[in-house]
């Protein structure tokens, strides 16, 4: 098993959290027979005949951190640990909001099974220093959010709409009395398909992902307007605008900590009506850059694909690390190389990480199978707005 995986270095002397160190060398020219699908993460295939690496890749799925580089150990550092605070059931939790005035945890489940035949009128709130778990329902009641992010003590959150009876939507909820307003729900009289995540710069301006999944899993009946779409919205103008629109489907979004640069991953490879995963379908992480003015994107640049299904909801941390939600974990993704420096578990088997959100030193990670907490982190991940 050894000639699979490198030694931990000296520096992780003493972690408690299990680690592999994985031999990219070794990786690289394998004997005997071998197979997976870009579905599972490599640790779960069982279609190998040599004992040594099968040995390996059980090793490696009973693990909570994988690294591919050095530099995965000096962001995760030998402190960190992760730890199931919540199991829920197996399917999809979006929409992670970290509350650091209440020290608590927002987050949704999003579509069938679950709610009324998919809908969800509430949310979740989870206080962390007690970890006791709360259905909440603003004021009106937000239906189907789908994403948020946390910004000047108030959460953004955008929504897939409701039936034929509300267009997705962009609105902003007090956390502390619940009370919601409606920020977005047109581009001048054509509705929305159904937002999936945003983002929002320093100075309040949002990206958002219109994307067809809402429609996909039955959450509203009318047909897409548009094909899926990104859009600019200035919060100091009203101003909206299409970035960027794909054939596969817009899903997550994140910016870089200066503002420069705009990732965003596509997940055509979800196909939908009938619900499928198409491995020919798309899943690349596209980097754009940024005008000043935060409306335009130039330069676009295939920056990777993950090794593993497909990356959801993502966020950029403080130094400019992608964290990216990726089936088996996250995923934390170079921003200048593209290659994935590792990968934070969340345990296999029917888990999945969706989404995640940061604190100062922690993460929360929320998905199939509830949410985990990543504690103890070396580098500082909350961005500065």
């Amino acid at each position: 098993m050894t000639s699979y995986l490198n030694p931990l270095p000296a520096s992780m002397n003493g972690t408690l959290a299990k680690w592999a160190y994985i031999s990219l060398s070794a990786f690289a020219t394998l004997p005997g027979h071998f197979n997976r699908s870009i579905f599972e993460a490599p640790w779960a295939t069982t279609e190998v005949s040599n004992h040594g690496l099968a040995e390996t890749l059980a090793y490696l799925n009973t693990t909570d951190f994988v690294a591919y580089d050095p530099k995965f150990f000096g962001i995760i550092g030998p402190d960190a640990s992760i730890t199931h605070i919540q199991e829920l059931p197996f399917q999809s939790h979006e929409a992670p909001c970290y509350i650091k005035d209440t020290n608590q945890l927002f987050f949704v489940e999003w579509g069938p099974p679950g709610g009324d035949n998919g809908t969800h009128s509430w949310q979740y709130l989870l206080d962390l220093d007690t970890k006791e778990l709360n259905k909440i329902t603003t004021e009106p009641p937000t239906y189907n959010a789908h994403g948020c992010v946390y910004f000047d003590h108030s959460l953004y959150v955008v929504t897939d709409g409701y039936s034929d009876e509300q267009t997705g939507q962009l609105v902003k909820i007090d956390p502390k009395t619940l009370k919601q307003e409606v920020i977005l729900n047109n581009y001048l009289l054509q509705p929305f398909a159904g937002f999936n995540d945003l983002d929002i710069d320093r100075n309040g301006n949002f990206y958002l992902t219109d994307s067809k999944s809402g429609w996909g899993r039955s959450i509203t009946t009318s047909t897409p307007p548009t094909l899926p779409t990104v859009y600019f919205y200035s919060n100091s103008t009203s101003h909206l605008k299409p970035l960027h629109t794909t054939t596969g489907n817009a899903n997550g979004i994140a910016l870089s900590p200066d503002g420069a640069t705009l990732y965003i991953p596509d997940t055509g490879v979800s196909e939908f009506r009938p619900s499928f995963k198409n491995p020919y379908g798309q899943r690349e992480l596209w980097a754009f850059d940024v005008s000043h003015s935060g409306s335009v994107l130039s330069n676009k640049r295939l920056l990777s694909s993950p090794i593993s299904y497909f990356w959801d909801g993502i966020r950029v941390s403080r130094h400019g690390w992608i964290f990216a939600g990726a089936g088996d974990g996250v995923d934390v993704v170079d921003p200048d190389t593209g290659f994935t420096l590792g990968s934070i578990r969340v345990g296999g088997g029917s888990n999945g990480a969706v989404s995640l959100a940061f604190g100062r030193n922690e993460l929360w990670i929320v998905g199939r199978g509830g949410v985990w907490h990543v504690g103890g982190v070396r580098e500082r991940l909350d961005r500065g707005w």
